[in-house]
């Protein structure tokens, strides 16, 4: 009889090289559930998913939704960890009742995400886009790209002030003559004597460069929508490189169309239908499709770490990394 069942829902990686190294920890006796195996891509529904998980100590998913009415249904699990940094797309609060952990891999990609903020910034502020599109059009005018601003001019404002963005501070401090944060939770400001701490209405205000940097929750969802942008200074660049619901579509589309926000940078959409979004073909809108955490290193590194979530869970009883509470 088997010891352990840990079952993965789903993953897009080459090969499970990295979490099979750790779990050779649990011993011979543990059965390993490849959902991909089953249906190609992995088992997403969660119905769909039930009969593989109902007995399961384990789950390690991507993309599959993890709703209250499923967990209800884990009759031994004791961890579900994701591939991931958020945990949006499993119910935090029905794990907790049933005594599951939720664990997440909060440090596997902070230099990754940082830099892509950082592109993203430089090449909105630069037009870097707008002017190779026009090249490729064969409508390039100065005037068109214009007004460019002088970076040591502009504020940069810091929404969020966790891992990545405090590692996005230090790299635009050569860049930038003034950062501003916003961060209602972060204690230790004098540890950062350079960048000022203020209240996100007055960084709203004074920005010139806003960086998301806040997790997706229900008191997140929207916090950028139409109030927010007319506060903000006329022609404002924002960035996004968290999660694509901080910021309403609808509000950002109209900022865009009258001038209010001059560019936008997105690594995410709050429907990441990347082909599909309007935003794709916006001039002032430099679109990526959430490739912002990747790099070869950061997915070995997910990998190996989520994994080892799961191991430490049954062996030692808590993972390495608690998303959910207990």
């Amino acid at each position: 009889m088997n010891k352990y069942k840990i079952v993965i829902t789903d993953y897009y990686y080459p090969s499970l090289t990295e979490e099979y190294k750790e779990f050779e920890r649990l011993g011979a006796k543990t059965e390993i559930v490849d959902c991909t195996r089953v249906v190609p891509g992995g088992i997403k529904n969660p119905d769909e998913l039930l009969p593989y998980v109902a007995d399961a100590d384990a789950l390690i998913v991507q993309f599959a939704k993890i709703p209250a009415e499923l967990i209800d249904k884990l009759e031994k699990c004791k961890v579900i960890a994701r591939y991931a940094i958020g945990v949006d797309t499993i119910d935090l609060e029905a794990a907790a009742q049933k005594g599951i952990y939720v664990a997440n891999v909060p440090d596997y990609c902070i230099d990754e995400v940082a830099d892509t903020a950082a592109a993203h910034i430089l090449c909105c502020m630069r037009r870097l886009m707008a002017s190779r599109d026009m090249l490729l059009q064969g409508c390039f005018e100065m005037d068109r790209i214009r007004p460019v601003r002088r970076l040591k001019n502009c504020t940069l404002g810091l929404l969020g002030f966790g891992n990545i963005s405090r590692n996005l501070a230090g790299k635009m401090k050569s860049f930038f003559g003034r950062i501003m944060v916003s961060d209602p939770y972060f204690q230790g400001e004098a540890e950062y004597p350079e960048l000022e701490f203020t209240t996100q209405e007055q960084l709203l205000r004074e920005s010139d460069v806003i960086s998301i940097h806040v997790p997706l929750s229900e008191s997140t969802r929207n916090m950028i929508s139409t109030e927010e942008f007319s506060l903000m200074k006329k022609g404002v660049v924002l960035v996004n490189t968290s999660r694509g619901g901080i910021i309403d579509e609808d509000a950002l589309w109209e900022a865009l169309e009258r001038g209010q926000a001059g560019g936008c940078g997105l690594d995410v959409l709050a429907v990441e239908d990347f082909h599909g979004s309007r935003f794709l073909t916006h001039p002032r809108v430099v679109l990526t499709p959430h490739t912002g955490w990747c790099s070869e290193e950061a997915m070995l590194e997910l990998q190996r770490k989520t994994a080892r979530n799961v191991v430490e869970t049954l062996l030692n009883g808590r993972p390495v990394y608690c998303a959910g509470h207990l």
